[in-house]
């Protein structure tokens, strides 16, 4: 992942949220927690037989 500081800089001035100083940190540690699932959901092994399905419908 990269660094989350230099992604924080990178993003924060295309979003358009203004971001309290204080709150870095905070943003910090959920970039790394959200790059640690999305590597944990990467790295899960799937069988070939398995497919996703064609369309998602909310509540079924």
């Amino acid at each position: 992942m990269p660094d989350p500081d230099a992604l924080i800089d990178a993003l924060l001035p295309f979003s358009g949220i203004p971001m309290d100083p204080a709150w870095r940190p905070a943003v910090a540690a959920n970039l790394r927690v959200a790059a640690a699932i999305a590597k944990a959901l990467q790295d899960f092994p799937l069988p070939d037989a398995v497919e996703p399905a064609p369309v998602f419908e909310p509540g079924r």
